[in-house]
């Protein structure tokens, strides 16, 4: 008979302890990608065999943890910001040397296996993710703090941006703790002419929505792990900047063509999710707030009228 496999809602029956960020545990199907976020106690304890891949990134450390896989302990400092790597159905046994603060990411079987048989053309039976008590790598810190950062937020473009993250954390797992066998087989995907035009033209023909990397790569023809690779690498830049930078340059052509339209209405017909985050990209990426730069571009024009005459 098979063991019963530990669910991430399931995670307080066996570590002491109390949730600090809700997340999206409860909120999507098993077999997707969720995230939620702890307060552990000081504690020794048993952590049966998981059903989902865990990422652990912590945000109050300890100076001991304990990490024994059934053979002999290992102890290391845990600081903010590093990451601890558990793998699937493999039980293991950990202890810390007061309380903790840290975010989980559960990444599911069928997530894994799925960018990996895309992306690497190779069944995820073939790759193993092992136990790491500590890796101070920065780049899939960065990934989950952005994840947990855009699992809590509610601005546009929030569900395109989640996928990519999503996708990437799982890419940048199988490449540097999966195994060094994995063929990179979206190598020289290019996407065609034609297929370019007619994916700026959706983009800016929907601007308005809510984008997603499925429908982008749907247009385009690819899977979604590939699509952000290939998209990046031919435009620059990944999907989801691409789209805010698209929703930009339509407010201003906007701002600069309506002068009597309300803000709050060019951000609506933009698609972004409010005036206040209209006027936080124009600040960010312009230096002037919306009505500065309607203000300005109405001089320029009625200077350049009278200049014709």
């Amino acid at each position: 008979m098979n063991p019963v496999l530990l669910t991430p809602k399931r995670m307080l029956e066996v570590i002491p302890g109390e949730v600090t960020v809700e997340g999206t545990v409860d909120l999507v199907p098993d077999h997707c990608m969720s995230l939620r976020g702890y307060r552990f106690l000081e504690t020794e304890v048993f952590i049966p065999s998981m059903r989902d891949y865990q990422l652990v990134r912590w945000k109050q450390g300890t100076p001991r943890l304990g990490f024994c896989d059934g053979h002999c302990w290992q102890v290391a400092q845990a600081a903010p910001g590093d990451v601890t790597l558990l793998a699937r159905a493999e039980p293991s046994r950990w202890f810390w040397a007061n309380d903790i603060e840290v975010s989980h990411v559960y990444i599911s079987q069928s997530v894994m296996a799925k960018v990996a048989q895309e992306l690497f053309q190779r069944e995820i039976d073939g790759i193993f993710i092992d136990h790491c008590p500590v890796v101070r790598d920065t780049e899939l810190s960065g990934l989950i703090e952005a994840y947990e950062r855009e699992c809590l937020s509610d601005q546009p473009g929030h569900a395109l941006y989640t996928q990519t993250l999503e996708i990437q954390i799982c890419i940048h797992l199988l490449r540097r703790y999966g195994g060094a066998a994995i063929e990179r087989s979206e190598q020289g995907a290019r996407l065609p002419a034609h297929t370019r035009h007619q994916l700026q033209d959706y983009i800016d023909a929907n601007l308005s929505s809510a984008l997603t990397i499925k429908d982008l790569a749907k247009v385009a023809g690819f899977s979604t792990s590939q699509f952000i690779r290939v998209f990046t690498t031919e435009f620059g830049t990944p999907p989801h900047r691409f789209v805010q930078a698209r929703r930009l340059k339509k407010a201003e052509r906007l701002l600069s063509q309506w002068a009597d339209i309300p803000l709050k209405a060019v951000a609506m017909e933009c698609g972004f999710s409010d005036q206040s985050h209209m006027t936080r990209l124009f600040k960010e990426k312009l230096s002037m707030t919306p009505k500065q730069y309607r203000g300005q571009t109405s001089l320029l024009g009625r200077v350049d009228g009278e200049n014709r005459h």
